[in-house]
């Protein structure tokens, strides 16, 4: 397999980490201002941390909507790969940002493109675009399947977060809400075609971990275990343990590498799953990763863009002169409950 194209598009608002803060003040008029001034350091403190800089929101005043960014990534990846609509075999659209639990959002997306092939939604958190690309693979095997298109379209800060995350309660509730401080919005379309260079995908699991990020629905305790990390924000709301998740990944990504036949020291770029820069940095160079061999920049432009933060971070990279055609990459992807290396070939 190998990916013919890549197309990303952000939204207008850009915010900035100060905007985050002005957020955070607009939203706490009835707090002493003494406490807000504090919790304002803290998270300005953990943003510097992490290496965040600016992200980008929906401009609700301007009336701009998730599937036209996301349409408009379609198009423009058709055009990279020198494509019409009718070519394309299959969508799978993946990710956290959706309209509806039911029916599949790729066939509202394909409506509007006017598309008529096959179509189904797949979804596992940060992970979806990894799978998404893994699925796509088989699929390109089959009779009649020569282009796949892996669209997401990452946007949730309205329906997530916004503007109840702004707001200051426990103090122990920046543990579980910071993360949502970096999130950024984007939809990204990646054409895949298949070719004689196979990928390969490893992947560890730690379901116990899955609760350390959840944005839970109404009836979430019908369909879980009792664990009081879930819904602490309420219902549709984000919570992420951002600290504890990078421990555990930590652990994990080492057992991993250890075991896997993926051998990440012969990639020529590594792409991890842009949750944040200096930490997830830090986390592979402990591991004996290189830092030149990582490409993790997209973070301090978009925030972490979710599923589409490794197809964001390689069309970066390529127009940055430091993806070319015919390199050999390594993707690494982590979500609550499960991370991956894959290795893959730009052909």
């Amino acid at each position: 397999m190998k990916i013919a194209s890549i197309a990303l598009r952000t939204p207008s608002l850009e915010v900035s980490n100060e905007s985050i803060l002005s957020l955070i003040a607009r939203h706490n008029t009835h707090q002493a201002a003494a406490s807000v001034t504090q919790y304002q350091r803290e998270v300005a403190l953990l943003l510097r941390r992490t290496g965040s800089v600016t992200r980008f929101y929906r401009d609700l005043d301007r009336g701009e909507k998730a599937l036209d960014f996301i349409t408009d990534a379609i198009t423009a990846a058709l055009a990279g790969a020198a494509l019409d609509r009718s070519d394309v075999d299959l969508l799978i659209y993946c990710g956290v940002g959706r309209g509806f639990i039911e029916p599949a959002n790729a066939y509202f997306i394909a409506e509007k493109l006017g598309l008529h092939c096959q179509g189904f939604d797949l979804t596992d958190a940060c992970m979806s675009w990894t799978r998404a690309l893994e699925l796509a693979g088989f699929y390109l095997q089959c009779d009649g399947i020569d282009n796949v298109l892996v669209v997401n379209g990452e946007f949730t800060v309205y329906e997530h977060g916004y503007p109840q995350v702004f707001t200051i309660g426990d103090r122990n509730r920046l543990a579980y809400t910071f993360p949502a401080y970096t999130i950024g919005e984007g939809a990204t379309a990646t054409l895949v075609r298949a070719s004689d260079q196979p990928w390969r995908f490893d992947y560890q699991a730690d379901p116990s971990a899955a609760a350390l990020c959840n944005i839970p629905l109404q009836q979430y305790a019908d369909f879980s275990a009792a664990d009081e990390r879930l819904a602490l924000n309420g219902i549709g709301q984000f919570v992420s343990f951002g600290a504890a998740m990078f421990e555990r990944a930590e652990a994990s990504f080492a057992e991993l590498i250890g075991r896997s036949a993926i051998n990440l020291a012969q990639a020529d770029l590594i792409f991890p799953h842009g949750a944040a820069a200096r930490p997830v940095n830090q986390l592979l160079e402990k591991l004996g990763i290189p830092k030149n061999q990582v490409f993790n920049e997209a973070f301090a432009s978009y925030g972490n863009l979710i599923s589409a933060s490794i197809p964001a971070a390689m069309l970066l990279a390529e127009q940055q002169g430091r993806l070319r055609r015919g390199m050999q990459c390594a993707i690494c992807p982590a979500s609550a409950g499960s991370i991956a290396p894959g290795r893959l070939s730009t052909q």
